[in-house]
């Protein structure tokens, strides 16, 4: 006997129908066996494709966090770099700090110019005010960065409670000889989404259920959760993530929460280290220059830049309040081949990290398709549990042609 295998592509391809001994007929003769029926179409799944695009799930999940930031995080810039600027000729703000400079070059040849006076200082503040905002707007990226870690956090302990919970549905269909495909379907989806949110470790049952680990800590056991995941503060103020009852600090390696911390901790603070050195730069290197410069009155030896940094970079106010006290002289060239440096390498750096990471959330975005493809062909559906069956099948049959004949050959009740 041939056993029949559901081979639609798109709506069958992990199913099968599970085959029972048909119910046997009254003869002349007697009892007569029909061999056997299908009872119900069952689904099967390969729990390597289904692990694949789980651990798939965590990598797309973190370079789609880190894209997204990173993208960001540029943003915050728009106003102090034009990145559709060809590397060599970058515009923003190292075109405003040339112009800046060169208007004090042209102030000592022409110390009574008042109009140019009050336009550099002008420039300076509007210098300032740019350094003072992208320092704003990507403080507040992190906050935003650590509210939506815990959003994550949130939305990951939710999954794993419905896992639990569709767990103990599966349990109690197959305990009762039930159906339970759909609720397989749904619980892979809600580990696939959890996956999205943090790499897990999920491991099959012998009652139908799956245990789920994350960084070595038991999140899901059969119905049960014995754990789940918490964010506690770092010094610097910055979301970190833990097992809740067991304190088990712990650091994802895929998923959102993992790609968001990545983009935090890597290219945003880099980035306001870059913007932080690039401002303390401006004010010492130009500031060293500047005093040696002379106001209409004589007077010298005064800072032209306050503060330390990106975050309170401003103009000395005594130059703000009175123009005519611009101290004049100087070269402020080399202060403009320092910065230079300094602000193309950061440029570099946001633009090659954002890069690699486009490159390989397309790559990882790819292989998901495949697995995806892969798993609604018939090629999805797990060889192993269908030749198991087609035995299991073919041995049931045999039984019944054997019952079938010994009762054929048996003499008439009398």
């Amino acid at each position: 006997m041939i056993a029949f295998l559901d081979t639609d592509v798109k709506k069958r391809a992990r199913q099968q129908r599970a085959i029972q001994a048909a119910a046997p007929v009254l003869a002349q003769a007697g009892w007569d066996g029909r061999g056997v029926e299908a009872a119900v179409i069952a689904e099967t799944r390969d729990p390597l494709l289904d692990a694949q695009l789980q651990a798939e799930a965590s990598v797309t999940g973190s370079l789609a966090a880190q894209q997204t930031n990173l993208q960001n995080a540029g943003t915050c810039l728009d106003e102090l770099i034009n990145f559709s600027a060809a590397p060599n000729s970058l515009t923003g703000l190292d075109a405003d700090l040339s112009n800046l400079f060169s208007s004090f070059e042209t102030l000592y040849r022409d110390p009574d110019n008042f109009p140019l006076r009050r336009g550099i200082v002008r420039s300076a503040q509007d210098v300032a005010a740019k350094f003072n905002r992208a320092s704003s707007r990507l403080n507040c990226l992190r906050n935003d960065l650590n509210a939506s870690i815990h959003k994550d956090v949130v939305r990951a302990n939710q999954n794993l409670n419905d896992i639990a919970g569709l767990n103990q549905q599966i349990i109690e269909a197959r305990a009762s000889g039930g159906r339970a495909g759909t609720l397989a379907e749904q619980r892979e989806q809600c580990l696939e989404t959890l996956s999205g949110c943090v790499n897990i470790i999920a491991t099959a049952r012998a009652d139908g259920g799956v245990n789920v680990s994350i960084g070595g800590v038991a999140m899901v056991c059969g119905a049960k959760t014995p754990d789940s995941l918490a964010t506690y503060p770092d010094n610097n103020e910055n979301l970190r993530l833990q097992a809740q009852n067991t304190g088990t600090r712990l650091k994802p390696s895929g998923g959102s929460i993992a790609g968001k911390i990545t983009a935090r901790d890597g290219g945003l603070a880099g980035l306001q280290s870059g913007l932080n050195n690039l401002a303390s730069q401006l004010i010492t290197r130009f500031n060293s220059i500047y005093r040696s410069g002379r106001d209409l009155n004589g007077g010298t030896g005064r800072d032209f830049f306050t503060g330390t940094d990106a975050s309170d970079i401003g103009v000395n106010s005594i130059v703000t309040d009175d123009p005519s006290q611009l101290q004049a002289g100087g070269a402020a060239a080399p202060a403009l081949e320092t910065f230079g440096q300094g602000y193309a390498q950061t440029v570099s750096n946001l633009g090659g990290a954002l890069s690699k990471v486009s490159d390989d959330l397309s790559s990882s975005q790819a292989v998901t398709e495949m697995l995806a493809n892969e798993r609604e062909s018939a090629r999805g559906v797990s060889i192993g549990g269908e030749l198991t069956c087609l035995q299991r099948y073919q041995q049931a049959c045999a039984a019944s042609v054997q019952t079938h004949t010994t009762l054929n050959e048996m003499s008439p009740m009398q």
